[in-house]
């Protein structure tokens, strides 16, 4: 599995604001929609759960935001009625509040979600952070909200895939600088999984062969890759892909752009 490591303030950036005092809930959208309280199920009302999963991405929003994005086809007035609505029964859920109502809306402080913590991580990565701490669930588990098919999950969707790959990738690539080379392919593996005609992650797993002076590995996976491109899509890698394979074999290194 890959190991995606983030250190403690990356969790609080996600809203765990004491690391003695855990979540009281746990708002998973990754893979599906869940709500859990100490790790037992808490049953979310079918409408409520649009709500509660559009803050669990979005962290905090306006009312009139919420309300246009989740009830796109109604009148002003009756997509405020709406959120209003969800919002109380969302009260009626649980003891204490899962969202926090000021002049915006956010979860309430003890409810974190899989994509703040995904997105912290991935934030910290890509700033330059170093890959310290404990492992944490892995940066590939699950597509954001599957089966749900709302305009804003699907950007949303679109836009959490891009960002996993970018971190991944960055990930990776520390990795093999620091000559960990085995955690670095299983996270370059996971982005080609991910992706397996994203040429910059089939790059950058390629590059960590040639760092360990696999060659045979590098070569096969080009030809791999080759293959893919010209079943699925009709193409050829790029010259410099090529040519990142010819210097490795020829024992030069290539600096990734």
């Amino acid at each position: 599995m890959v190991v995606q490591e983030v250190t403690h303030d990356l969790r609080t950036a996600a809203g765990e604001t004491d690391a003695r005092q855990p979540p009281r809930y746990a708002l998973r959208l990754l893979g599906g929609f869940g709500l859990e309280r100490g790790g037992l199920p808490v049953a979310v009302p079918q409408g409520a759960r649009r709500l509660l999963a559009f803050l669990g991405v979005r962290q905090r929003c306006a009312r009139a935001e919420a309300a246009g994005t989740l009830w796109p086809g109604s009148h002003e007035e009756r997509a405020r009625a709406n959120l209003r609505t969800m919002l109380w029964r969302l009260h009626r859920v649980t003891p204490e509040p899962l969202v926090a109502e000021d002049d915006q809306l956010a979860l309430a402080v003890g409810v974190t979600s899989d994509v703040a913590i995904l997105a912290a991580a991935a934030a910290a990565l890509l700033a330059g952070a170093p890959p310290v701490g404990a492992p944490v669930p892995a940066m590939a588990t699950g597509e954001l909200l599957p089966g749900w098919y709302d305009d804003w999950v699907l950007t949303e969707r679109e836009r959490l895939r891009q960002t996993r790959l970018y971190a991944l990738e960055a990930l990776a690539e520390r990795l093999t600088a620091q000559g960990r080379f085995g955690e670095a392919v299983q996270v370059a593996l996971t982005a080609v999984q991910l992706e397996p005609l994203r040429e910059s992650a089939t790059r950058v797993l390629i590059n960590v062969h040639l760092a360990e002076r696999n060659i045979n590995e590098a070569v096969r996976r080009l030809e791999l890759f080759r293959a893919d491109l010209g079943r699925e899509l009709g193409v050829a890698p790029t010259p410099w892909l090529e040519h990142l394979v010819r210097a490795g074999k020829a024992g030069a290194t290539v600096p990734l752009p």
